[in-house]
């Protein structure tokens, strides 16, 4: 829990220094969307994190990295025109995606240890 709020912060943080903002004439609706995001944001870094300790499961983790490696790309090359606010909004697509490679992953790690003898989900720590 506490790399995901790290991970929170340091997005949020890396946002805020970019220009970008949360505003609405509803103070209700600003909270809903902090919320959303901040409470998304955790969950994108918590759970790939726990996985990987709790299961040894890599690919989470490194997709997650990915995906924030590449929406730092787009935010400083231009390749998109708001890759920060569309990485807060779509968290939960993000957020599927890494678990879903580590479905991937931990079938194939099952299956090669059920056939093979060798790789099986196991705990890191």
């Amino acid at each position: 829990m506490l790399g995901g709020v790290i991970y929170s912060a340091v997005v949020l943080v890396w946002m805020f220094s970019r220009g970008v903002y949360l505003s609405s004439g509803d103070p209700g609706t600003v909270v809903v969307g902090v919320g959303y995001s901040v409470g998304g944001l955790v969950l994108v870094a918590a759970v790939p994190l726990y996985l990987l300790a709790r299961f040894a499961l890599l690919l989470p983790a490194g997709t997650t990295l990915w995906l924030l490696g590449n929406t730092v790309y787009q935010e400083l090359y231009g390749a998109h025109l708001h890759p920060l606010t569309s990485y807060l909004t779509v968290w939960p697509l993000l957020f599927g995606i890494a678990l879903g490679t580590g479905v991937v992953e931990g079938l194939v790690r099952a299956a090669t240890e059920r056939w093979f003898g060798w790789g099986g989900v196991r705990p890191l720590v």
